[in-house]
């Protein structure tokens, strides 16, 4: 009775251990994607697409159909052939259509191209040049053979419907006169519904972008920084919000109030459908402080009377408690918001990472930068802005030939995942079910016990695995993803950030790489998160 007592307890051990998420199907094995850009979507129709898109080799599209089983694949080389300066803006689906934004450097010129698939078939039906900004001077253009990437242009898609938007910057040396910005809102057949340039807030003749909200197909809101720059460095400002209103030909601002005088620097703004209330998720900074106050902020905005009603305090101190027992009093929990996810009932969680750039100027060499991707936290909060809870998710990541900008992993959501020497594996990423909001991450396994505060980089991906964490507790266990490895597996990690999760059938898609003792290969594996 004892042994069985015992083989029942070891087998519920088991079941609590690698309980989180259930395998659903997968495909075979194929080889390793190593290049390129790429991301997951599960369609309505029930198909689950890959988009591999290549800045020299044009584009593939593979669906799976509802029952996991390939159903297509189609390979385009678009009309705009090889790319330059290439940056995937977004892809999103809309009326079972798959919808690709991309920009790149023609000429000198930034152009932003959009492609439309069928979701069925993958075929395309459809290519457009969509939008242009100013041409680059010679001056400004980098004598290599590549440019950097085009940052002229911001894709937002409404989450409630169909719609989405654009926004084009211009060189931002042009007068109002010459149209410095332009937004153009689209319904979910890509048929334009609005288009108006910006002018110049009241007595600022300068604006930094920072966010965009497309409420259904009722008006888009901007967010941004009017300033004037009074000398090097040193800017006089205001935060603004600009309303584009359905069948607008005309935008309309009206200047918003940050507390401390504060400068925004970076931010993201998401729409509550439930409070009917913008939420402004930022960062910002104040001239000449010295020590600067904690750079995150988070305002709710009436994006009806253009107000801003709430500014709530966001710094997770829960996750700076933690931090110090792991590494010391010492240390301060410094992570920045990188994402802000909304629930069905109005409350929502923020998303922190602490994440650390080293810039390096070798002599007669060009200037790079490295990453340091540290610590997550996430905290939940009531639909007023109460801080429920606040979790602390220890790790260590380095990154080397990526560039991240602020609220990278927000941005992501919507753009793709760049496929660059094995860097795809880092970083980290969140899964919002109904219930649950986990962290996933590839780790070093020997960061089994970091109560002693000895964390390790994953510096191979032959010292890692896949592990998801449930966030809510100050410090949540980190269990295997895949559950236990295959007989002949030695590791198992996961491309989280190109992944999807469809919330109406609770499964999420993501891109596997299995490591034998002889090879590496990959799979699609479709999961279903324990609610």
């Amino acid at each position: 009775m004892k042994s069985i007592t015992l083989l029942c307890l070891v087998t519920l051990l088991q079941a609590f251990a690698y309980g989180q998420f259930k395998t659903v199907a997968e495909t075979p094995l194929f080889e390793e994607p190593e290049t390129g850009h790429a991301k997951l979507l599960q369609l309505k129709n029930g198909n689950t697409v890959v988009v591999h898109l290549s800045a020299r080799n044009g584009i593939d599209v593979t669906i799976y159909n509802p029952e996991h089983k390939l159903a297509g694949y189609k390979h385009h080389d678009p009309a705009f052939g090889k790319l330059k300066g290439a940056r995937v803006n977004a892809i999103f689906e809309t009326n079972n259509t798959i919808a690709v934004l991309i920009s790149e450097v023609h000429e000198r010129t930034p152009v932003l191209y959009r492609l439309l698939f069928d979701g069925a078939t993958g075929n395309l039906e459809r290519e457009e040049k969509i939008a242009e900004a100013n041409k680059y001077l010679f001056k400004d253009v980098r004598w290599i053979p590549e440019f950097d990437p085009v940052n002229s242009f911001s894709v937002s898609k409404d989450p409630a419907s169909d719609n989405y938007a654009i926004f084009i910057r211009r060189d931002k040396s042009d007068l109002a006169d010459k149209n410095q910005m332009e937004v153009i809102a689209y319904n979910g057949n890509h048929q334009e519904i609005s288009r108006a340039f910006y002018q110049p807030a009241f007595k600022y003749a300068s604006l930094n972008y920072l966010d965009m909200a497309v409420l259904e197909d009722d008006r888009v809101c901007i967010l941004g920084f009017a300033y004037n720059e009074i000398a090097s460095g040193d800017l006089e400002g205001q935060l603004v919000m600009i309303t584009l209103p359905k069948n607008g030909r005309r935008m309309s601002s009206e200047l918003l109030d940050l507390s401390e005088n504060r400068i925004a620097d970076s931010a993201i703004v998401r729409f509550n459908p439930v409070t009917r209330k913008l939420m402004l998720l930022g960062t910002a900074h104040i001239e000449d402080a010295n020590p600067q106050p904690y750079g995150g902020f988070l305002l709710v905005i009436d994006p009806y009377k253009a107000k801003v009603e709430q500014e709530i305090n966001i710094y997770p101190t829960e996750a700076d408690v933690q931090k110090k027992k792991l590494y010391g009093a010492g240390e301060t929990f410094t992570g920045m918001p990188q994402d802000l996810v909304i629930n069905d009932d109005g409350s929502f969680s923020v998303i922190y990472e602490e994440l650390i750039s080293e810039k390096h100027t070798p002599r007669d060499a060009t200037p790079y930068t490295y990453y340091m991707l540290d610590n997550v936290a996430v905290a939940s909060f009531d639909a007023n802005g109460k801080m429920q809870s606040a979790s602390f998710i220890p790790k260590k990541q380095y990154l080397k030939n990526t560039d991240y900008p602020a609220f990278y992993i927000a941005q992501r959501k919507l753009s793709a995942q760049q496929l660059i020497q094995a860097e795809q594996y880092r970083s980290f990423s969140y899964l919002h079910t109904k219930n649950k909001l986990y962290v996933l991450l590839n780790d070093a396994e020997q960061n089994t016990h970091p109560e002693k505060g000895n964390i390790v980089q994953m510096r191979s991906l032959a010292s890692a695995q896949a592990f998801s964490y449930v966030a809510g507790s100050p410090a949540p266990e980190r269990r295997p993803f895949f559950g236990p490895l295959r007989k002949e597996e030695k590791h198992a990690l996961a491309v989280f950030n190109l992944s999807d999760y469809n919330k109406a059938t609770n499964t999420y898609v993501t891109l596997k790489l299995e490591m034998t003792s002889k090879d590496r290969k990959s799979r699609l594996v479709w999961l279903t998160p324990e609610e």
